[in-house]
């Protein structure tokens, strides 16, 4: 009897220091297709602003001036949605493959 097969990871949590945030986003710009990033100001929504770029969108993260940075893209033949959220001193990375 075959052993069960494991189901697809849908959903990864991580935690980064700024260096590890800054390799994430390097590593997205070259090899990902970025199709939306959506940054988040404050605690009580996403900003209403328009298109961010991915580089300025880190710079502003680690400056403090961003609570939350959310990129969508394709990569791998999938859909995927990360979220880096600023906590404190650290940050978290939440990647949730869409399809």
């Amino acid at each position: 009897m075959a052993p069960p097969s494991k189901p697809d990871v849908k959903l990864v949590r991580k935690r980064l220091d700024e260096a590890g945030v800054k390799a994430h986003f390097d590593a997205l710009a070259a090899e990902a297709a970025a199709i939306e990033i959506r940054v988040k100001s404050t605690a009580e929504g996403p900003s209403a602003e328009g298109s961010v770029e991915l580089q300025a969108a880190f710079h502003r993260l680690v400056a403090g001036e961003l609570t939350a940075v959310q990129i969508r893209f394709h990569q791998d033949d999938h859909w995927w949605c990360d979220t880096v959220m600023r906590v404190r001193d650290d940050y978290r990375l939440v990647r949730m493959r869409q399809s």
